[in-house]
């Protein structure tokens, strides 16, 4: 069985990604056999003066409620493909947060957009992807 990791992140880039995976399965191509998805989205943490005065249970349910809405469309596109999946919600620095799950997870592979929502999108292209790369000692797909 291959275990794929999908970092999605609400941006146009990482709804290419999931439409590149939806693509792979039902085409049989490279994944050939079973596959499990995971899909990660990464919070990046709270300043510490406004989590400071916000409860646990409102934080986790800050990111709770963002990472659904970041979520949301490429989840979707999954349960109409009748495609299952697990995600996982996380904070902290992305591209890290993305290698360490999948590490945990034991996946075969991870499959990111090449661009994100992420600090200073568009300035610094694609820093989280180029990060991933670094830090990853298994396959990566890039989806532009």
């Amino acid at each position: 069985m291959h275990k794929i990791l999908v970092a999605v992140d609400g941006s146009e880039h990482s709804e290419r990604a999931v439409r590149y995976l939806i693509g792979l399965i039902q085409e049989g191509g490279l994944l050939g056999g079973s596959v499990e998805v995971h899909l990660v989205n990464v919070q990046p943490l709270l300043p510490t003066r406004v989590a400071h005065d916000m409860s646990e249970d409102e934080v986790d349910r800050y990111y709770g409620d963002k990472s659904a809405e970041d979520s949301h469309t490429v989840v979707e596109l999954l349960k109409q493909e009748g495609i299952a999946f697990t995600l996982h919600t996380l904070q902290g620095d992305a591209a890290s947060r993305i290698v360490a799950i999948s590490q945990t997870i034991d996946c075969d592979t991870i499959i990111l957009g090449s661009h994100g929502n992420g600090f200073l999108a568009g300035i610094f292209l694609g820093s989280v992807a180029a990060k991933v790369i670094q830090l990853s000692d298994i396959p990566i797909t890039l989806v532009k």
